[in-house]
């Protein structure tokens, strides 16, 4: 036996598939909610294009809201599943992690919901860009976490290793860099 496996044969670990059904389970029911947030506008004349077109357009942000937040909770699942498959085993540290991440995708749809209703709005943009900055944390998080428990598979190399933290430091940057811009605007309206 390898002093890997059994460094990880040592780990408590909590159960790989009942937390990958847990995740497609909340990112599932979170990108559902979002539509919920689509409301077919009230006409005052059913037939008039032109006002039906007035209606639609007056909701643009939160239409655009939707196909972002859909976008990103995407990206988010896709990610988490890539990164799900170098794990050899999940131990009580990285579920905390992994918690946090289901914790901002489940609160994404209220978040989404108001950027969608008041896009102009800093706090509204401080909450959204937020919780995306926090779930990128836990991502990164989870990652080292995983690499300095020795939860990672025998077949992730250490080249495959740092390329994958590279790219999650450089997001991580690029979220933090949004978010002290929205905050910087946010302390700038008081």
């Amino acid at each position: 036996m390898s002093t890997e496996t059994g460094k990880n044969a040592a780990l408590p670990s909590i159960s790989r598939s009942r937390l990958e059904c847990l995740f497609d389970g909340i990112f599932a029911i979170a990108m559902t909610i979002l539509v919920l947030d689509l409301k077919v506008p009230e006409l005052n004349h059913p037939k008039s294009g032109a006002e039906l077109g007035q209606a639609l357009l007056h909701f643009a942000p939160v239409y655009g809201s939707y196909i972002l937040s859909f976008v990103i909770l995407g990206m988010f699942w896709y990610r988490h599943n890539q990164q799900y498959h170098h794990f050899q085993v999940i131990t009580g540290q990285m579920l905390f992690f992994q918690m946090i991440q289901l914790a901002q995708a489940a609160s994404f749809p209220y978040c989404a919901s108001l950027l969608g209703r008041y896009p102009g709005n800093p706090m509204a943009n401080v909450l959204y860009i937020g919780c995306v900055f926090i779930y990128f944390g836990a991502m990164l998080g989870n990652w080292l976490t995983a690499k300095r428990c020795g939860a990672l598979k025998p077949e992730v190399s250490t080249a495959d290793y740092l390329r994958i933290r590279k790219r999650l430091l450089r997001n991580s940057v690029i979220i933090s860099c949004m978010f002290g811009y929205v905050l910087l605007r946010l302390w700038m309206q008081y």
